[in-house]
């Protein structure tokens, strides 16, 4: 019997959740298939200046008179940056699920799938204006991902103001996982995802909500409070809802829309979705790199 999210969380060590929850998965299945000069062949593409000549498939040139390379899965590896959004909203809880141990556990497994498969890793947060580099690519970069997920805390808010981060204008090819509730006042996560934009990259964006922050499906007064600003304000569940669902609706649309880009995959989830199936469906969609 598959493990709940909560059971899992419960348990309050990453590794070992992201060993469960990746043996939980299809055997054989990677976060992407590469293409290089394995033994499998995959596909044809066009020479191109620079290409070793001693590719080029002749006998395809003797049927054709065109220069072709045959491409197979690589036996190299891929680079993957784990980025983590930090601000106080990640605090979010429902049902005795936080956010903020949604998204650890869904790093830490992601990050244990490229660990074994080879890929060299990176970690960067996000947290009140600030992005930082927590994890350089290493023989260990797996240990210390885990380390600093277990010890990282979400607090206060990210500036409105449009950010300038060099880190985020590497042109290395790489896969880019940032996991985040992508709750914005303006553009600001919009700005940061342009920024990390490169036709070398790949870019994933998890966005985890909670089901009462998409349904609203509340009844009688409540206290809300801004997990961010920490304001409070006491609100009749019935009387918003029908203005809260068009405002969340049409927000959900128009960040999909914005992010309908080449290569940027916006993947929506609630915190009820167990992990295994997300990554399941992930994994499964998705040829990366």
């Amino acid at each position: 019997m598959q493990a709940s999210n909560l059971e899992i969380f419960k348990l309050n060590n990453l590794k070992l959740s992201a060993k469960i929850i990746s043996e939980a998965l299809k055997q054989g299945i990677h976060l992407g298939k590469r293409v290089g000069t394995g033994s499998e062949f995959e596909q044809y593409r066009y020479y191109e200046p620079g290409d070793d000549p001693k590719r080029i498939d002749w006998k395809y040139f003797s049927r054709s008179s065109k220069y072709m390379i045959k491409e197979s899965q690589a036996e190299s590896h891929l680079h993957v940056s784990f980025m983590l959004d930090l601000s106080g909203s990640m605090n979010y809880e429902e049902k005795g699920i936080k956010r903020l141990d949604y998204a650890k556990n869904l790093i830490a497994t992601l990050a244990y799938l490229a660990h074994l498969q080879g890929d060299s890793l990176s970690f960067f947060t996000f947290h009140e204006g600030k992005l930082s580099q927590k994890v350089a690519p290493s023989p260990k970069s797996f240990q210390r991902i885990l380390y600093h997920l277990e010890t990282e805390k979400a607090s206060g808010s990210w500036p409105v103001s449009r950010q300038s981060f060099p880190q985020l204008k590497s042109k290395q090819k790489e896969l880019i996982i940032l996991v985040s509730d992508f709750l914005q006042k303006e553009n600001e996560w919009i700005d940061i995802v342009e920024d990390m934009k490169h036709p070398q990259k790949e870019i994933v964006l998890f966005q985890i909500l909670g089901i009462q922050e998409v349904d609203f499906d509340m009844k009688g007064s409540f206290l809300f409070q801004d997990l961010e600003s920490e304001k409070e304000i006491t609100l009749d569940g019935a009387s918003v809802k029908k203005d809260y669902k068009e405002a969340i609706t049409n927000y959900l649309n128009s960040l999909k829309e914005a992010l309908f880009q080449p290569n940027i995959h916006l993947i929506q989830e609630t915190l009820d979705e167990p992990i295994v199936l997300v990554i399941s469906k992930f994994l499964a969609k998705r040829s990366f790199i």
